[in-house]
């Protein structure tokens, strides 16, 4: 019995040395190439988490799956860090980079990323047009033509380099900033602002009737795409997002959840069946549901004069669902933290 036991006390130090090797490896994939062409052989997989960090569901929010596998334990994905193409779907994990999403294999696959992307705290993932972009708070804007296998900074022109936001809108790239709404000018090579100053918080983009919204600690401010006819069209506190779907806007103020219906001239509080003080990430229409993002977890509505419902069958209690996004008919949603803040709680109105 002790030589068996000395024999198990070797073994299992030797399984955790692999697995932690295992993060620091992954598959590269040619520039252009589809997911389920990312081959998996010989790679060593890391460490995962029990509950998970990102789930997905097929029925239009009723029902959540744990789509984790490949990714490490300490995982943590920054407001906006999930990304979609046509074919794509990315995630850029604050401590250890890029992955991509392998249908073939249901697993993510991890592309080992600069470490000055990494420290500078990423947060914004955005694909546009041959290239990925990534929003940092400390160092700006990096972009990689190479499927995240090398990046370059891209900060030309920009006042602020904490960025918090991309959007691409008529074939143009946008970034909110801590000092404003900036596109990127093709030709140039450089960003050119929009809209702000070096005191506007720009912490959100949505399009609706051919006018880009912006939510910003100010208030939420709209133009038609194109011009720079900027208007205040929401002055009841600061917005953390902003989104819309093909009936109207939805305003998500720090503790209240606003909709409105006539681009923005009147708004009405849609917070019913919602923890009362706590404020939404996200909200986005799947089918005839409506979705929003809370603290501790999804809540849906099927009609606009219906209350929340708890819709978190699936996920994990507490999961705070900070990001949200659509990709081949299913809903991507990634958590963060799993336990409120001090003050924090889930009373509803």
């Amino acid at each position: 019995m002790k030589a068996v036991r000395i024999v198990c006390l070797i073994i299992i130090p030797l399984l955790v040395v692999l697995s932690s090797c295992g993060r620091q490896t992954g598959s590269d994939t040619k520039n252009g190439s589809s997911l389920g062409s990312i081959p998996s052989s010989g790679i060593s997989y890391p460490l995962e988490t029990a509950d998970g960090i990102i789930y997905f569901s097929a029925d239009n929010g009723l029902t959540w799956e744990n789509k984790s596998t490949g990714l490490p334990a300490t995982t943590r994905i920054g407001l906006g860090g999930i990304a979609v193409s046509e074919n794509r779907l990315a995630l850029l994990s604050k401590d250890s980079g890029l992955y991509f999403f392998n249908n073939q294999e249901d697993r993510w696959i991890n592309i080992p990323t600069d470490r000055q992307l990494i420290e500078s705290n990423p947060g914004a993932l955005q694909f546009y047009k041959d290239r990925i972009y990534a929003g940092t708070q400390f160092g700006g804007i990096f972009y990689s033509e190479n499927e995240g296998k090398s990046w370059t900074k891209l900060n030309t022109g920009l006042d602020n380099f904490t960025i918090r936001k991309f959007a691409e809108i008529d074939h143009k790239l946008y970034a909110a900033t801590n000092s404003g709404f900036y596109s990127y000018n093709d030709l140039r090579n450089q960003w050119e602002q929009e809209y702000g100053n070096s005191t506007l918080q720009v912490n959100g983009i949505a399009v609706f009737d051919r006018s880009i919204y912006i939510a910003t600690n100010q208030g939420a401010f709209s133009s038609p795409i194109g011009k720079k006819d900027w208007k205040k069209i929401f002055s009841n506190g600061a917005l953390h997002n902003i989104s819309s779907d093909d009936k109207g806007l939805y305003a998500m103020v720090y503790n209240e959840l606003f909709s409105s219906f006539d681009k923005g001239n009147s708004w009405q509080n849609i917070q019913k069946g919602l923890p009362a003080q706590l404020y939404t990430f996200n909200v986005i229409r799947s089918g005839n549901a409506l979705l929003a993002g809370q603290w501790d977890g999804v809540y849906r509505k099927d009609k606009e004069s219906e209350n929340w419902k708890f819709s978190s069958a699936g996920l994990p209690n507490g999961l705070a669902i900070a990001n949200m996004i659509s990709y081949k008919g299913a809903i991507v949603v990634s958590g963060s933290e799993r336990k409120l803040r001090a003050g924090m709680d889930t009373d509803k109105n």
